[in-house]
C-alpha cells in the first residue's frame, strides 16, 4: 500500500494519496497507508461509512471530486492527520463484486477542479488495487485462524466477501468494450437494466426458530409454495410462447419432487435445526457434483440447482418476486439468463440480454434465439462494469458489448441496426418471390427450427418449410428422453402448421456437447468422437422406437421427412431403417394412420459418409449435409478451442470436395440433397454451394430473405464454373476470393439493402 500511494500521488501530481480499508464490520474504514498525511495517523484514524467524504465514497460506491472539500456538508476534519492545509479532495471506492473494501483518496493544497480523465485514472487504479486488497485480507485472516487450519468457507463467512473477485474491468468513460460468447444474433442499443440476484444462499441472514419441528414444517411449506409457483409460471409461459418454453421448468419441478432431494433436506434440517442451513448444505452438495463434471452442458445445469434454491429461500423468507418495470428497448444485464426472466419480465420491451455467466446451451439462451432477441453470454466483468441506465450496444453476432458508446460508435451501430431492420422489412415484403437463379435454377430455402415458436418465423421470413427440426431441444428442455405423447404433440403441431410445406424431423442428436442427466456418457475423453447421435438412439431402442412412433403419427399429414444423424456406416443406416420398418408394422397392426412412403434421409456429417455416399444413396431417399460437423471432422478442428478455432473454415477445399462427392452421388441416385449447417447462410458460400448442385439450403429463418436475394442475383452456369475453380483452389482464402468476385460481378455489393454488409465481408 505504501508503494501504491506513492505512485498514485506522483502520477496525479497530488500532495496526498491515502488508502482507507473497510473493517470487519463492513460499515467502517481505517486509514492504512498514506503519502502526505501524518504517518502516525495510519491505523488510528477511523470513520464510519456515514461519516466524512471518504465515508461518502464508500457508502454511495461512487467517485467524488470536490474542489473545496471543507465547504461540503459531509466534510469531517481529523486533527491527527494534519490535513488542514489541503483544499481539494477526490475519492473512489475499492469495490469487489460491488462490495466496498476500501477507498482510494487524493488531496491537493491548491484548489483544483479534477477532470473527468483524472477521475477515470483514479478509478482504474482502484479497480486494480481492490482484488489485491481483498486477497491480502483473506490470506491474513487464514493465517490468524488457528495457524492457518481453517476452511475457506469459514473465512468467507467472517468477512462476508468473496475470496476470488472477478477479473477487474478497467472502466473507461466511453466505449467500454467487453466480449463474450455470441449466443443469439442481432444488434440492439438501449439502456442497461441490471437484474440483481435477489437472494444468495451464502450471504442471506436468517434466524431459525427454536422449535426444530416448526423449522422443518416451514421449510417443507416453502418447497410446496415454490412448486406451486413453478406450476403457475410454467402455465403462463406455455400460453405466451408455447409448451416447449413451459417444459424447461420440468427440471426444477423434478428437483422439488425428487424423493432423494426431500430426504436429504429432511435429514439436514433435523441435523442443523435451520431451514436455511439445510437448504444450503443440500444444494451445495448438488452444486459440487455438477461443477466437477467436465462436460460444459452438464456444468451449466448448476444454474437450475441455484435457481431452485433461490425460489425455496424466497418462500422461506416470505420474499415476493416482482416484475421489473422496463422501458422499451431495455438491455438486460444479469448473472445468468434464467427461464424465470421470461416469465416475470415484459419480454416485448427487451431489446437484448447480456449475461456474465452461462453459454449457448442454457435454457435462457435457447429462448432468446427462438424469440430473436440478441444475446451475449459469458461476458466476464459485465456486472461490475455496467451501470444502470447507461446506454449499451449489444452485437449478438460477434459477442461484443459496448458500454457508454460515444456518438461515433453509437452512430455506427445505429446505422447497422437501421440497415438491418430496413433490409429485413424490404426482403420480408417480397418473401413470396421464388429463390431462383437468373437462368431458372430453382433452389429451395427452408429453415432450421427446434421450438414451436420458431414456426412463426418460418412464415414471417418466407421459408418454404423446415429443412431441419432439431428434436433434441425438447429433450434438453425436459432433461431426459421426452415422453412419447409430448413428442407426438410437438411433431403433429409442426406438421399441421406447415402443410403442405415439408417438415424434416431429425431423430435425437444427443452426445458431444448435448447430454441428458439420465444418460451416462461416462466422462468420455473425446465426446465428439464418442457415443452420440444415432449411436445413442441405436443403443436405447425403446426410446428410439418411441420417437419413431411419434414421428410416424405426425407423418399422417403427408409432409414429414425423417432424417437420421451422424451416419458413418451402411450398417447403421440399415439397422435404423430396420427398427423403423418394425415400428411401422406395429402401428399398422393397431390400425394407426401414418405415411407408409415416409421419405428417409441420411445426414452427411463425417468424411466416411461422404466417401461411401453412393452406397448410402442407394438405400435412402435424400441427403442432408451437416456442414458444422463435416467441417469439424474433416479439418480436425474444435471450434470451441481458441487455439485452433481459426483453422475452422467450411470453405476449405477439402470440405468442398466432400460436399461435391456427396452431391454427385445424390445426382446419380436421383435423390435430393440439401445443406443444413451454418454454411448455408454464409453469403460467400452460397454461390459455391449452388454451383456444386445443392438443391436446398436450410438456414435460420431470419437468414432466408438474404440468401434468397443472393440466389436471385446468380447465374447457375457462372457459379458452376466458380465451383469447379473452387474445388481446384489450394486454400480457403482462394475460394473466398472466387466467391467474393462473383458477388461483386452479380451487383450484390451495390444492392440497396445488402451491399454495405456484404462489402464488410470482402475486407
Amino acid at each position: 500500500m505504501g508503494n501504491v500511494v506513492d505512485l498514485v500521488a506522483k502520477r496525479l501530481d497530488a500532495d496526498v494519496c491515502s488508502v482507507y480499508l473497510t473493517d470487519s464490520d463492513l460499515a467502517s474504514l481505517t486509514l492504512r497507508a498514506t503519502k502526505g498525511l501524518a504517518p502516525g495517523s495510519v491505523g488510528r484514524v477511523q470513520l464510519k461509512f456515514s461519516e466524512g467524504l471518504v465515508g461518502l465514497a464508500a457508502e454511495t460506491q461512487q467517485p467524488i471530486a470536490i474542489e473545496r472539500a471543507r465547504e461540503h456538508p459531509r466534510f469531517r476534519y481529523f486533527p491527527d492527520t494534519g490535513e488542514e492545509e489541503y483544499v481539494s479532495l477526490m475519492a473512489v471506492p475499492l469495490l469487489v463484486r460491488e462490495i466496498p473494501v476500501g477507498v482510494l483518496v487524493v488531496q491537493t493544497k491548491a484548489p483544483r477542479s479534477f477532470s473527468g480523465s483524472e477521475v477515470q485514472l483514479l478509478q482504474t487504479c482502484a479497480q486494480l488495487i481492490a482484488p489485491v486488497v481483498m486477497n491480502a485480507r483473506m490470506f491474513a485472516l487464514i493465517g490468524e485462524s488457528d495457524e492457518g487450519r481453517v476452511r475457506v468457507e469459514d473465512v468467507l463467512a467472517r468477512t462476508g466477501l468473496p475470496l476470488f473477485g472477478r477479473k477487474p474491468v478497467l472502466r473507461q468513460e466511453y466505449n467500454v468494450e467487453l466480449r463474450g460468447i455470441p449466443t443469439s444474433p442481432g444488434v440492439a442499443i438501449g439502456p442497461v437494466y441490471r437484474l440483481e440476484d435477489s437472494l444468495e444462499l451464502a450471504r442471506v441472514e436468517y434466524a431459525p426458530r427454536t422449535d426444530a419441528a416448526q423449522e422443518k414444517r416451514e421449510l417443507f411449506e416453502a418447497v410446496a409454495d415454490a412448486r406451486r409457483e413453478l406450476d403457475a409460471q410454467s402455465e403462463d409461459l406455455g400460453e405466451r410462447f408455447g409448451p416447449e418454453f413451459a417444459a424447461v421448468f420440468n427440471t426444477h419441478i423434478q428437483i422439488l419432487e425428487d424423493k432423494g432431494f426431500m430426504t436429504k433436506l429432511e435429514g439436514a434440517v433435523e441435523r442443523t435445526g435451520s431451514g436455511l442451513l439445510a437448504l444450503r448444505s443440500v444444494l451445495d452438495a448438488y452444486r459440487t457434483t455438477f461443477e466437477h463434471i467436465q462436460d460444459p452442458y452438464f456444468r451449466e445445469r448448476v444454474v437450475d440447482i441455484e435457481d431452485v434454491g433461490r425460489r425455496v429461500l424466497a418462500k422461506l423468507l416470505g420474499v415476493r418476486q416482482h416484475s421489473l418495470p422496463l422501458s422499451q428497448g431495455a438491455v438486460l444485464v444479469a448473472s445468468h439468463i434464467l427461464p424465470q426472466h421470461f416469465a416475470l419480465l415484459e419480454i416485448d420491451k427487451v431489446a437484448a440480454v447480456v449475461a456474465e455467466h452461462g453459454g449457448p446451451t442454457s435454457h435462457g439462451a435457447i429462448f432468446a434465439r427462438s424469440l430473436e432477441i440478441p444475446a451475449v453470454t459469458g461476458v466476464q466483468g459485465v456486472l461490475m462494469a455496467a451501470r444502470a441506465g447507461e446506454l449499451a450496444v449489444v452485437d449478438g453476432g460477434s459477442g461484443r458489448v459496448y458500454l457508454a458508446p460515444d456518438d461515433a460508435l453509437r452512430a455506427e451501430y445505429e446505422k447497422a441496426k437501421h440497415d438491418y431492420a430496413v433490409t429485413v422489412r424490404h426482403l420480408d415484403a417480397v418473401r413470396q418471390r421464388p429463390a431462383e437463379t437468373r437462368d431458372g435454377r430453382r433452389i429451395a430455402l427452408t429453415a432450421n427450427v427446434g421450438l414451436m415458436n420458431d414456426l412463426k418465423l418460418v412464415e414471417r421470413h418466407g421459408a418454404e418449410g423446415v429443412g431441419l427440426f432439431r428434436t433434441e431441444l425438447l429433450a434438453l428442455a425436459h432433461r431426459g428422453f421426452p415422453a412419447e405423447i409430448e413428442q407426438q404433440k410437438l411433431y403433429e403441431r409442426a406438421a399441421a402448421a406447415l402443410v403442405p410445406a415439408p417438415v424434416t424431423i431429425r431423430t435425437l442428436d444427443l452426445g458431444g456437447d448435448k447430454g441428458l442427466p439420465n444418460l451416462d456418457f461416462g466422462g468420455e475423453e473425446n465426446p465428439q468422437l464418442g457415443w452420440r447421435s444415432i449411436r445413442v438412439s441405436l443403443s436405447h431402442e425403446d426410446s428410439f422406437r418411441a420417437q419413431l412412433r411419434a414421428i410416424l403419427r405426425a407423418s399422417a399429414h403427408r409432409n414429414v421427412r425423417l432424417l437420421f444423424p451422424l451416419i458413418s456406416t451402411l450398417e447403421e443406416l440399415r439397422r435404423a431403417k430396420e427398427i423403423l420398418e418394425e415400428t411401422m408394422e406395429a402401428l399398422g397392426l393397431r390400425g394407426e394412420s401414418f405415411d407408409e412412403q415416409l421419405p428417409v434421409g441420411v445426414m452427411v456429417e463425417v468424411p466416411a459418409a461422404a466417401l461411401i455416399a453412393d452406397a448410402l444413396a442407394a438405400e435412402c431417399d435424400f441427403f442432408s449435409i451437416g456442414t458444422n460437423d463435416l467441417t469439424q471432422y474433416t479439418l480436425a478442428v474444435d471450434r470451441g478451442n481458441e487455439r485452433v478455432a481459426h483453422l475452422y473454415d467450411p470453405l476449405h477445399p477439402g470440405v468442398l470436395a466432400l460436399i461435391d462427392k456427396s452431391a454427385r452421388a445424390a445426382a446419380r441416385a436421383g435423390i435430393p440433397i440439401s445443406i443444413c449447417g451454418e454454411m448455408a447462410s454464409d453469403p460467400l458460400a452460397v454461390p459455391i454451394l449452388v454451383g456444386l448442385g445443392i438443391e436446398e439450403l436450410s438456414t435460420t429463418a431470419g437468414a432466408v430473405p438474404t440468401v434468397k436475394e443472393i440466389v436471385r442475383a446468380l447465374d447457375f452456369g457462372e457459379v458452376a464454373a466458380d465451383a469447379r475453380a473452387a474445388l481446384a483452389a489450394p486454400t480457403a482464402r482462394a475460394v473466398r476470393a472466387i466467391a467474393g468476385a462473383r458477388l461483386r460481378s452479380a451487383g450484390l455489393l451495390e444492392h440497396p439493402d445488402l451491399g454495405g454488409w456484404l462489402r464488410t465481408l470482402m475486407v
